[in-house]
């Protein structure tokens, strides 16, 4: 019995060895192959087998000089040097730039830049500020450079000193979290209406220059019963009591997009809802006779707008993208319309024309999608100077304008 056991051992050990050698064989035909395929197919990938990349940098035969390894690893190592660099760079300055930029003019300081951070929630305009935000009161600013807070996503409110005296149109341009701009009423040159800034001259308002981002978070938040604020420490505390009427009330916006008015309470109490859709309309004030460039641009909280009669221009992209504006009444005072006044207005439906207008610019209706025709109050003789593209334009098989229809009476636009 013992010796078959041990015939038995020797066996398995010599088919083990016999097994062991063949595997060896195969092992080293597919090394020996040089990645060539067998007959049967391709090889698993395992690996332990894997050829290593050539990561040596070796001569170019027939490239001369810039072909010698050792200059191409200088010029690798340089390329590599500079892109390091550069990105190290660009990486420090957004980091270390600076918070407030002035620059000093006749009058006094003018502010030319402003890099808001989350806690920048409330910027007053009346003196220079140290990077703290400690006021120095002995230089006191007088102007806002243009584009001065462009993209600033995180200010509510500006509050804009007495002493100020030159705001552009577009100092505050896209700054999407912005409530209101209000201005101290000793200010000669500027007033504000519930957070809407406009130009004034002798105490009148001529000119609309800003209608807030979030100017409708801001009045319905008032018509709760809220004080506006006179200071920066009420601003903040306002601000804090508004965002939590708008994470309340997201559902009923969202809402408004599809159908407007949306019926319905969404968790809200009704002088809640009241306040909100009332907040979604603006009467512009009376004497004025100008919209300013980018006055209501990219703003898709403004769903119906009172123009009075007087109004003259409505400046280059007043209304520029105004997804969610439903309607459109241009008084009979309208002289000029600018360049994408009011283009990518999609919601209007009916356009009319009065006879007063006289120059429109380019791009002025262009994407107003919802327009089925263009009604003029002039005859064919006596239409407007218009630029390139201002008509509104539909898409059946190809883009095409939309007719206009001359001698047209107003209706009920």
């Amino acid at each position: 019995m013992a010796d078959e056991e041990k015939r038995a051992e020797e066996n398995l050990s010599a088919d083990n060895e016999k097994r062991a050698e063949e595997n060896l064989s195969t092992i080293d035909e597919v090394l020996s192959a040089d990645g060539e395929e067998r007959a049967d197919g391709p090889l698993l990938y395992d690996p332990l087998f894997e050829t290593p990349p050539d990561t040596v940098i070796r001569d170019t035969p027939g490239k001369g000089f810039f072909g010698k390894a050792p200059v191409k690893k200088a010029v690798f190592i340089i390329i590599l040097s500079i892109f390091v660099g550069v990105s190290i760079s660009l990486s420090f300055g957004s980091l270390t730039k600076d918070r407030f930029k002035y620059e000093e003019t006749d009058d006094g300081y003018m502010l030319s830049e402003f890099n808001a951070s989350k806690t920048d929630d409330v910027l007053t305009v009346d003196f220079v500020l140290s990077e703290d935000g400690t006021p120095q009161k002995d230089k006191t600013v007088t102007a806002v450079r243009e584009w001065a807070l462009c993209c600033n996503d995180y200010t509510s409110f500006i509050l804009i000193g007495k002493d100020v005296r030159e705001i552009s149109n577009t100092s505050f341009y896209t700054c999407t979290a912005l409530q209101a701009v209000l201005v101290d009423p000793e200010n000669p040159y500027f007033l504000s209406d519930k957070g809407v800034l406009y130009r004034q001259e002798n105490g009148e308002a001529t000119e609309l220059m800003l209608y807030p981002a979030r100017n409708d978070l801001y009045r319905a938040t008032l018509a709760l019963g809220a004080a506006e604020p006179a200071d920066e420490k009420a601003a903040r505390e306002f601000v804090s009591r508004a965002q939590k009427l708008d994470e309340k009330s997201g559902e009923w916006r969202e809402a408004q997009q599809k159908e407007y008015p949306a019926e319905g309470s969404f968790d809200l109490k009704g002088e809640e809802r009241d306040a909100l859709l009332s907040a979604l309309k603006y009467e512009i004030l009376p004497g004025v006779t100008r919209v300013g460039e980018t006055a209501f641009a990219e703003n898709r909280n403004i769903y119906e707008i009172t123009i009075p009669e007087g109004v003259r221009e409505f400046a280059s992209m007043a209304f520029y993208k105004c997804g969610n504006l439903r309607s459109l009444r241009i008084p009979d005072s309208t002289e000029t319309i600018g360049s994408d006044a009011f283009s990518y207005c999609s919601e209007i439906k009916s356009l009319f024309i009065p006879k007063s207008v006289k120059t429109i610019g380019h791009h002025a209706f262009f994407g107003c999608d919802g327009v089925d025709e263009v009604r003029m109050e002039c005859a064919e003789a006596d239409a407007p100077e218009t630029g390139e593209d201002w008509m509104p334009q539909k898409r059946k098989f190809f883009l095409h304008d939309v007719p206009i229809v001359f001698s047209s009476e107003r209706g009920s636009d």
